[in-house]
């Protein structure tokens, strides 16, 4: 028997509302997806609907969709409730951005209970009173080497903003360096680069000829002068999903892509699209639990579950999460290395982010980005 089961009575409901909206018709996927997100539904929360929801406690999971989703919820969550059977789990697939959490926090509706964010985020959150301090009674903090834990949180995986390109396109000769992805003349075509500033203008700085030793703290005036040098030529996108298909229909011809969606866009194009670590932005994935989150003792279960050595050697096989438990090292098989971004050699190749430099500048950067690319 499954682990997860439907409520009947919530999805008859649901069933007679798509049929009152689109009036019996069969209708195209994109209609079915208006009409589902016009009633208040998400995809994501659809993974786990219980059929005991009165007697069952719900944690609610933030996350990033896409590929995220199903890895989560296959090793994540479906670890979680056979220890736990008691609580139902639940995604939220919006994505946690910053800007989110405080608006819910603010808003005294916290509607989710642990968020799939970063290191940098808990610092700068925690420190506005936006995220709950660590439960060290049900947390070992002691599981992941010092400098990658805060108040707030403590470090889950490592993975990394990489250069991922057309590997047919460019042959012999790909793009390398953050100097060759803003080399327009030499690596002809259009590129992709996320909405949000975290390890753009460190991309963009090195491009310009900044030493990885050099780069913090971060001249933004500097950085966002280059971006807009290929502002014209590049597509700026709002989640990775969308920053893969760009790259498989050759919409774009190179991205700064997390290394775990450019291993997933490699594995669905059978190699037509390849990545490296050669000067990747490395940065440290962290569980925030909100402040005022409806299920706090359960949001800080699932943060000591995601530190379990094998379930992140797990991860990494699913999704390209490198294991941060430094347990699960010698577990990692070798033919996974290459692709673990926390493998030693790997990080030799990258620059660790600053996250303390974040917490100090992270919303007053992110606005000046977005401003450089509205105008």
């Amino acid at each position: 028997m499954s682990d997860f089961t439907y409520d009947t009575g919530y999805m008859q409901h649901l069933e007679q509302s798509v049929r009152r909206e689109t009036q019996g018709k069969t209708v195209h996927r994109r209609r079915f997806l208006q009409v589902l997100s016009a009633l208040g539904v998400s995809i994501g929360s659809l993974s786990f609907l219980p059929s005991a929801r009165a007697q069952q406690s719900e944690l609610v999971v933030a996350n990033w969709g896409g590929d995220a989703l199903p890895a989560q919820r296959d090793i994540l969550a479906a670890e979680f409730v056979k220890r736990y059977p008691q609580i139902h789990v639940a995604f939220d697939t919006t994505g946690p951005t910053p800007g989110k959490i405080k608006a819910l926090v603010e808003s005294d509706n916290v509607s989710w209970d642990v968020a799939d964010r970063n290191l940098l985020s808990a610092l700068e959150l925690g420190r506005q009173g936006l995220l709950e301090k660590v439960d060290e009674s049900i947390v070992d903090i002691n599981a992941v080497p010092s400098q990658f834990r805060t108040e707030w949180g403590v470090g889950s995986y490592f993975f990394s903003f990489v250069i991922t390109y057309d590997a047919v396109r460019f042959g012999s000769t790909p793009p390398r360096t953050w100097k060759d992805f803003w080399d327009l003349q030499t690596f002809k075509g259009k590129r992709a680069l996320r909405n949000n500033v975290e390890g753009v203008l460190e991309s963009a700085l090195l491009a310009d000829g900044v030493a990885p030793d050099k780069l913090y703290p971060l001249n933004v005036n500097r950085g966002l002068d280059k971006v807009r040098q290929i502002k014209a030529e590049t597509i700026f996108y709002s989640n990775t999903s969308e920053a893969q298909q760009l790259l498989r229909s050759g919409e774009v011809s190179i991205g700064s892509l997390w290394s775990t969606r450019a291993q997933g866009v490699k594995e669905d194009t059978k190699g037509r699209i390849d990545y490296h670590f050669n000067e990747g932005i490395l940065l440290i994935a962290a569980w925030n639990v909100l402040k005022g989150a409806k299920n706090v003792k359960d949001a800080w279960r699932w943060v000591a579950l995601s530190q379990d050595p094998y379930l992140q050697v797990a991860l990494l096989k699913k999704l390209g999460w490198g294991p941060i438990n430094p347990a699960a090292n010698k577990l990692v098989p070798a033919e996974l290395q290459a692709q673990n971004p926390g493998s030693p050699e790997n990080i030799a190749r990258q620059i660790v982010v600053d996250a303390e430099w974040y917490a100090r500048n992270y919303f007053e950067v992110q606005n000046r980005y977005l401003d450089v690319l509205a105008a």
